[in-house]
């Protein structure tokens, strides 16, 4: 077997693992955090955290520096709505302009996401520390041209 149908091999094992460990997580909810956070989609998730982050953000915001749809934030804007993760403001003088903020339960989802996402890159740079500088820039191409092609799809 030459190396690159290794790679293959690895890469679909790799795959495969990830898919039965996120079944296994969402079966068995492994603790009190990844089950409060397992309920709401990345998009929810990484919502809470950029109003986290500037205090305050409306539908553009949220689009640009997501990189996603408008229609995309207020669909995932309505559930954390619906469960009070967010609330609409309006800025004095402009009615026509909603903001969102954090309710306490939004904080709440923000730091357990923020901690979780702590957990998770550590995890990575123990993986990484196993890897030279060469080693690493041949991974981070990797990383680069499987991005490129899944948005090529």
């Amino acid at each position: 077997m030459n190396k690159q149908q290794e790679a293959i091999e690895a890469l679909q094992q790799l795959i495969k693992d990830r898919e039965a460990a996120d079944r296994n997580r969402k079966a068995i909810k492994l603790n009190e955090e990844e089950a409060s956070v397992s309920d709401w989609t990345l998009t929810q998730l990484r919502i809470v955290a950029v109003i986290k982050e500037k205090g305050q953000a409306n539908n553009t915001t949220l689009a640009e520096h997501l990189n996603i749809s408008k229609p995309a934030v207020t669909k995932a804007i309505k559930k954390l709505l619906e469960n009070q993760m967010v609330e609409k403001i309006q800025q004095v003088g402009n009615k026509k302009e909603v903001y969102y903020i954090l309710t306490d339960f939004g904080n709440l989802l923000a730091a357990i996401h923020e901690e979780l996402h702590e957990r998770a890159e550590a995890r990575y740079l123990d993986i990484f520390n196993h890897f030279d500088d060469h080693e690493l820039e041949t991974l981070i191409t990797f990383f680069k041209l499987m991005t490129e092609n899944i948005k090529s799809l």
